[in-house]
């Protein structure tokens, strides 16, 4: 005869396999569970080891490019700076152009006022010229005026400005004059100290201030005093204003100039009708 099961032990293991199933489910969560975790931490963690492998490989491979803008960015303000260069440069240019033709016409006009300041007498011819070249040197002190005999300039003709006495025409082509300068070592200047009244001559000697001479020994001549032109020997008319004295010493008299040649611009040429012209050999040669 079978054997026959007890209920109570079937109800026993049931018991036990649900209790080992449900153990096994809340194993199996948590292992999951700690899987997913797991697996965020690597992830988190490969990521961070990536960046800070890629970082600075990234960075190297990005300063090319940065250097590459940079250099082009310099290259096209390099190109800016120097067209703004060139443009003030030539701007400049312009300015200096005008700049020198304004102060080349208030000289001029400056010259032409101071040359009206003295009128000539009557019966005395002028005209003015514009001088083109300074000849002078350690040998001689002339320049060259462009007007000639087309304009009735003759040798011995008074050449002067506003300001004084600049010396005599030495010789005249048709388009050229040279004037000896009072400064020249061949000019002569019968010469007047205003205020004592007593003549004198006053020859150049090649230097910027011409000295005076032929006065009595007896005469006192103080810096500052005044030489005009005496009109004595026919020469030079008189009262023309020639300079002042600035030095006295044993008995050298320098005087300076009331024109200063390297100033000189515009002359006026005045014939007045004289015939004392003092002999000079150098000046006979008449300019082509």
């Amino acid at each position: 005869m079978a054997k026959q099961s007890n209920p109570s032990s079937l109800y026993q293991i049931r018991t036990k396999l649900q209790r080992f199933g449900l153990l096994a489910l809340v194993m199996a969560a948590f292992g999951l569970m700690l899987l997913g975790k797991a697996d965020t931490i690597l992830v988190e963690k490969g990521r961070i080891l990536f960046n800070d492998i890629a970082t600075p490989v990234l960075a190297l491979l990005s300063k090319p490019a940065e250097t590459m803008s940079g250099f082009i960015g310099n290259i096209h303000e390099l190109v800016s700076i120097r067209q703004e260069n060139n443009r003030l440069r030539e701007e400049n240019r312009r300015l200096n152009m005008v700049k020198l033709e304004t102060e080349r016409l208030r000289k001029e006009s400056a010259y032409l006022s101071a040359l009206l300041n003295y009128v000539p007498p009557p019966e005395a011819v002028s005209v003015s010229a514009r001088v083109i070249a300074d000849t002078g040197n350690s040998f001689a002190q002339s320049l060259i005026a462009f007007i000639g005999t087309k304009q009735n300039i003759k040798k011995g003709d008074v050449v002067l400005t506003g300001d004084g006495l600049v010396g005599r025409i030495a010789s005249v082509g048709v388009n050229a004059a040279r004037i000896l300068l009072i400064t020249d070592i061949n000019s002569r200047v019968p010469v007047k100290i205003e205020p004592i009244d007593v003549p004198a001559i006053l020859t150049g000697d090649n230097t910027e201030y011409p000295q005076l001479i032929s006065f009595p020994n007896n005469v006192r001549v103080s810096v500052g005093d005044r030489i005009t032109t005496s009109g004595l020997a026919g020469v030079y008319p008189a009262g023309l204003p020639v300079g002042t004295v600035i030095s006295v010493n044993d008995g050298v008299v320098k005087v300076r100039p009331f024109v200063n040649r390297n100033h000189l611009e515009v002359v006026r040429i005045v014939d007045y009708g004289l015939s004392g012209l003092i002999a000079d050999p150098k000046c006979e040669t008449v300019l082509p």
